[in-house]
Order: structure tokens, then sequence, then C-alpha cells
């Protein structure tokens, strides 16, 4: 697996994180934070990335293993569980509200304009909660990332239990088959941001967890162009 050459530092939680950033040739039109996948700062992020740009928009990729190394696909499951039990979901939620001050507040060297966060599968649930927990947010994207689970010591607070106090604009898109993601878990966040008139959850059908990826397997190339539309039709209507 390939991994990005980060261009950019962001002061983070007690030191700083490597970033991944991408302009388009004209001022953006807004910034989006990527918010990563479990397997870290891939490529894919990066086609992502530049995608973005060629739209308009400026798109930060941010490390959220902080230089940690996250594991690969070929590793064993039992390596993925570790590694999702011992993330440390409120430093990396702290992070993310900095980076998000880091674009608002002009350090980005940028003008970053309206500022949104879309995450994949791990990142999902830190999409999610920078929504809760910062106001100063445009609006959250996320792509099939974990909401409910266990409570684990690196993980006081689930990401379900603050699901009421997204106000921003929320996209959420999530596979019809996901053993991470079960359907009842679909439908409680979907009942508890019914008081959010911005947020749209939906299930792809035919679809399975990481569908967007065109890495993995689970791949789906008429769900992910069906997803692409979506996103930018939601970052030019809350821009």
């Amino acid at each position: 697996m390939n991994y990005l050459t980060p261009n950019a530092s962001i002061p983070a939680t007690d030191g700083t994180m490597d970033a991944f950033v991408v302009l388009p040739d004209a001022r953006p039109m807004g910034t989006v934070l990527i918010a990563v996948e479990l397997w870290g700062m891939t490529t894919h992020m990066q086609d992502i990335a530049a995608r973005l740009a060629l739209q308009g928009y400026a798109a930060v990729v941010l490390d959220l293993f902080r230089r940690q190394a996250p594991p690969v696909p070929e590793d064993p499951v039992e390596s993925w569980a570790a590694t999702f039990e011992n993330f440390d979901d409120i430093r990396c939620t702290r992070d993310c509200r900095m980076a998000l001050d880091w674009a608002l507040s002009g350090a980005c060297g940028f003008h970053a304009g309206s500022v949104f966060v879309w995450g994949f599968c791990m990142g999902g649930r830190f999409a999610h909660n920078l929504a809760a927990f910062d106001q100063r947010l445009a609006g959250a994207i996320n792509f099939y990332g974990r909401i409910n689970f266990p409570r684990m010591p690196d993980k006081p607070f689930l990401p379900t239990e603050v699901t009421r106090m997204i106000d921003a604009p929320y996209l959420g898109l999530f596979a019809e088959t996901d053993g991470l993601i079960p359907q009842a878990d679909v439908q409680r966040l979907r009942h508890d941001l019914r008081a959010n008139k911005s947020a749209e959850v939906r299930v792809m059908p035919g679809t399975q967890h990481a569908f967007f990826n065109d890495q993995r397997e689970a791949y789906h190339p008429a769900a992910a162009q069906e997803a692409w539309t979506k996103v930018l039709s939601f970052l030019e209507k809350y821009r």
C-alpha cells in the first residue's frame, strides 16, 4: 500500500499533526478536511484530495495516526481490532478541532472559506464527533464511519451518544452490508438526526463497507459515482 508524503504540519494535541494539502488553481470555494480511514494517509486519500481540488476546493488530508504506523489490509483482523481499541478518541477529536481552527484562523496560509470535514471508516466517526463538538464547521460527511461500539478506556464516549448535538449539515452514506455497522445503528443515527433538517443519512444498495475505495475489493463503481455526486452537491449547497 502506498502512502502520502506530507507537505504541511498542523498544531495538534501536545505536538503537531502531519497533513497533505492540495489547493485548486484559483481561490478555494471552501476547504475540506479529510479524516483518514483505518489504513491512514494512503494514495486513495490523495486521489480524493486531488479530485476535490479540481472542483475548486482546498483539501487537507489529516494524519490522524500522528506518524504512528497504521495497519495494512494484509494484517490479521486481530491487528485491525487492536488498532481500533487502542486508538485515543479524545486526543483525535481534539486534533480535529485544532485542524479546523488552523484552517479558519488563516494559519493554513490560504483562504479557507467555509470548512467541511469528510471522514472515511475510522475517520467517519471523527467527522461525526467534530460536527457535534464544534459549531464552526460548515458541514460533515461520514462515509461508513462506525458510530456505535462497546465502550473502551480510550473511548469514554460513543459517537452515537453525541449525535443530537449536531446542528451542522450532515451527509452520512453507509453500506447495505457491513459487519461493523448494522442497519440498526444507521436507523438510530437517522432517528437521532431527525431534528436536523440539513441532515441526510442514506444506505447505498448492494454495497459493502469501503464501497468508495477503488483500492479495495468492496469498491462499487456505480455507488461511488453516486456518492461523489452527492458530496459535490452537499458542498455546493452549504459552502
